[in-house]
């Protein structure tokens, strides 16, 4: 489902690509792939111009995966913070 998303989201369709994030973090929330899913699953919102719906995605991101937040997908957490003007 991660990649099918990111296969979407590549093409330029962050619509599909939003619901296969969804999808693979609310399917198998402890799954390898369910943190990046989340993080994509706000730059789909952002592609589609829903700040909120993005920063959402972030909230739940840095709620259930802190140590992710602060390691290894941190570049792309912040980033996507910043841009969706999250609080």
């Amino acid at each position: 489902r991660n990649l099918l998303g990111r296969a979407y989201f590549d093409a330029k369709q962050p619509g599909v690509a939003a619901s296969y994030f969804l999808q693979n973090y609310q399917k198998d929330p402890n799954g390898a792939r369910a943190p990046d899913s989340l993080l994509y699953l706000a730059e789909s919102m952002l592609a589609l111009k829903d700040n909120s719906r993005a920063c959402r995605a972030l909230a739940e991101f840095s709620d259930k995966y802190p140590a992710l937040a602060t390691g290894r997908l941190q570049d792309q957490y912040d980033k996507d913070r910043k841009q969706a003007a999250c609080k």
